[in-house]
């Protein structure tokens, strides 16, 4: 197993919220989000929790009706070896680490179809955060020895947080950046939309899908829209502009925290640039000019 690989993907909700920020900032996605991602990964101060105990809560816990066609697979739970998993340590309120990778393994045959007979699951625990202030279990779904599936399970209430796709497409295809695309999605936010209500992503009927951004993982190019439900839950969803097959899934119980994130970006940008603008600067005469700066 390559650490280094898995080192500069995780955590995923950091990379889904680094992915969403710089959508909102009218940049690409491309391979600056991992980078970005590890960094604020590594500077997350976390915080404790304040859930009951998982088993009492009305979630999408496995001991819930089994997804259509669903059979329970022979998958091998193991550890994500990596420093920071090492070194986290659940609480009496978590669940067993088995009882999320059930879950996950549920989730992905419910989004993807994909069965985990004979697969390995690796899990981590990941402690509360100032941002996210829920702990997961996450997980990395191998197949044929390579990174394929993860997801991201609440580790009290049992909720799912993501689904994410990785693969690498077996011929050339551009990633760049589509202007006309972006200035008409029109196809895929019903595309988005359709999907969304078929898996219940927003558990209710969609409000509106709007255009988020682009990028690519690996060699696959992607496009990202926000999806609202009229109940008021929201997530993301990641589509291939290759040929329109869903990646990712960044559900209400993680993406309501990536929103609040966002806002904390923008506001933080919005106060520094005021502040820069209303800086006094001398003209030599000892007036004072307003400083304008032109991004």
């Amino acid at each position: 197993m390559n650490t280094n690989r898995l080192e500069g993907k995780y955590a995923k909700k950091s990379v889904l919220a680094a992915a969403m920020i710089i959508g909102a900032s009218t940049l690409m996605f491309q391979g600056l989000t991992q980078a970005a991602a590890a960094t604020v990964y590594n500077k997350t101060n976390t915080v404790p929790t304040s859930y009951v105990s998982y088993v009492k809560q009305p979630t999408n816990t496995a001991e819930n009706s089994l997804p259509e066609g669903y059979k329970k697979a022979n998958y091998t739970v193991g550890d994500i070896d990596l420093e920071y998993y090492r070194n986290q340590t659940p609480t009496s309120k978590d669940m067993d680490k088995k009882n999320a990778a059930e879950i996950g393994a549920q989730a992905l045959w419910s989004v993807y179809e994909q069965s985990l007979e004979g697969k390995v699951i690796e899990m981590g625990y990941h402690t509360a955060t100032e941002d996210i202030p829920r702990s997961t279990w996450d997980a990395n779904v191998l197949i044929n020895g390579e990174l394929s599936y993860w997801f991201e399970v609440d580790s009290v209430t049992g909720d799912l947080f993501s689904v994410i796709r990785s693969r690498t497409l077996d011929k050339k295809v551009s990633v760049a950046y589509d202007a006309a695309l972006a200035k008409n999605p029109q196809e895929y936010a019903k595309l988005a939309k359709k999907t969304a209500e078929k898996l219940n992503v927003v558990h209710g009927a969609v409000a509106s899908v709007e255009y988020n951004c682009q990028g690519y993982k690996n060699n696959d190019p992607d496009i990202t829209f926000n999806i609202k439900g009229e109940n008021g839950e929201v997530a993301s969803m990641t589509f291939s502009r290759y040929d329109k097959a869903l990646l990712a899934i960044s559900y209400n119980a993680q993406y309501q925290y990536t929103l609040k994130t966002m806002e904390k970006i923008e506001k933080k940008v919005k106060d520094k640039d005021a502040k820069k603008q209303s800086t006094p600067s001398s003209n030599g005469d000892g007036a004072s000019n307003t400083l304008i700066i032109d991004n």
